[in-house]
């Protein structure tokens, strides 16, 4: 029996085109739900990507904060410093190096503290006194006139470029003095300092 066109149009339809366009619409079904599980994952991603992000921004922005805080602190204490050094040291200075060139004051000075070493017994020890060369003038007769008989032989006097004010008094050979010049500056800056601090770094009270 010979096929018509509508047999032929009928086949094609039920073996051909009816399977191919199933098979088409599970493709596109799947498609589907493979892109929804893509999407999802990949907004499932980005959110722990941006989470972590706003994590570490967060991190970042402490870290900085407290680098920020850290270096202001450090830059206010350099500036303390700085200002103190500027301030106590030339002035502590500028007043000892007044007071020692009154020769009247450095003269009773030197006397006070011989008298402690003749005291203390030690006169078998040779005491060596070093004074700046500018002074060699006002003191050296006085020296010669005030002490000779006391100390005589365990007192040496030296007159020294080495010196700008004040002087050292130690052991002769000892290679260490008692500073009482720069080391007056030293001492009595030290002792300053956390005055100085405490008037004019002074925090406010809430």
């Amino acid at each position: 029996m010979a096929k018509t066109l509508g047999d032929i149009t009928r086949e094609l339809n039920e073996k051909v085109l009816a399977p191919a366009k199933a098979e088409a619409e599970e493709l596109i079904r799947r498609a589907r739900e493979d892109a929804a599980a893509i999407v999802a994952e990949a907004e499932a991603a980005a959110g722990k990507i941006k989470k972590t992000a706003d994590d570490d921004a967060d991190n970042t922005r402490r870290q900085l904060q407290v680098d920020m805080d850290t270096a202001a602190r450090n830059f206010i204490v350099m500036v303390q410093e700085k200002l103190e050094s500027a301030v106590v040291v030339p002035v502590v200075e500028d007043r000892i190096r007044e007071a020692l060139k009154d020769n009247d004051f450095l003269k009773k000075i030197i006397e006070i503290l011989l008298a402690g070493f003749v005291k203390a017994g030690s006169k078998e020890h040779r005491l060596e006194i070093l004074l700046p060369q500018k002074n060699q003038k006002e003191l050296d007769a006085w020296f010669k006139g005030r002490f000779s008989d006391k100390l005589a032989e365990p007192l040496t006097v030296q007159f020294t470029d080495k010196i700008s004010f004040g002087f050292l008094m130690g052991e002769q050979g000892k290679g260490a003095h008692f500073n009482f010049s720069n080391g007056l500056v030293e001492a009595f800056s030290i002792f300053c300092s956390p005055r100085f601090r405490k008037h004019f770094f002074a925090r406010e009270e809430n």
